[in-house]
């Protein structure tokens, strides 16, 4: 019998490198676990300080992006770059009047109050509120009613013969009340009907929307 000699063995071939998260998905991920944080935090009402929240968020942004630069185009970074400046752009331009609430549910609510121990902060977060005034008991002196929607539309339906002050004010949308109307980026209307300070029963209606219209009807 005879044996042939064995050559040397074929070294190991390497594994593939495996490819690395782009860097834009990671601080994606990143942000997106700080404003939920934020979120949870602002729902169980803790104050969150947002307008330090934007900017840091849009600082990080840039740095990773002169990092990555150096290596290779970051076009993932770039955009998440521009959408954190638009957003941070609203911002400012309401004056951080962009008061969107995160609590208070979605889809559409009534609310019909009939004595004012039934009153309460009437929040939504996405979609149409309306509280119906109408059939409140308003008793003398000055009655505050509070409404807040974050992305979508808050109507009021006033009682007549009660005198009415509108404290309207939207981030980005419109406020209509009393016969006035306020459009587009930081809209605050503040309005009262004529007899609003001899009369003896009055209803001041503070409202708030984020992103929406706010409109004020008379029953």
């Amino acid at each position: 019998m005879t044996t042939e000699p064995v050559g040397p063995a074929a070294p190991p071939q390497p594994l593939p490198a495996q490819p690395s998260p782009a860097a834009a998905t990671v601080l994606a991920g990143a942000l997106l676990v700080l404003v939920g944080v934020g979120w949870l935090l602002d729902a169980n009402g803790v104050e969150v300080p947002w307008r330090a929240v934007l900017p840091a968020a849009l600082i990080a942004v840039g740095l990773a992006t002169i990092a990555g630069g150096l290596r290779a185009r970051q076009h993932g970074l770039m955009v998440l770059g521009l959408a954190l400046t638009l957003v941070l752009a609203i911002a400012v331009g309401t004056d951080w009047g962009l008061q969107v609430t995160l609590v208070g549910g979605v889809g559409e609510r009534v609310e019909q109050p009939v004595t004012p121990a039934d009153l309460q902060d009437y929040r939504l977060a996405v979609g149409t509120l309306t509280v119906d005034l109408t059939g409140l008991q308003v008793p003398d002196g000055t009655t505050a009613v509070r409404a807040r929607v974050g992305l979508g539309e808050l109507v009021v339906k006033a009682p007549a013969g009660v005198a009415v002050r509108v404290d309207g004010r939207s981030g980005v949308g419109q406020v209509h009340g009393l016969d006035r109307e306020e459009n587009g980026l930081g809209n605050r209307l503040d309005t009262r009907s004529d007899d609003y300070d001899d009369a003896s029963r009055r209803l001041l209606l503070e409202l708030r929307a984020g992103i929406g219209e706010i409109r004020v009807e008379r029953g």
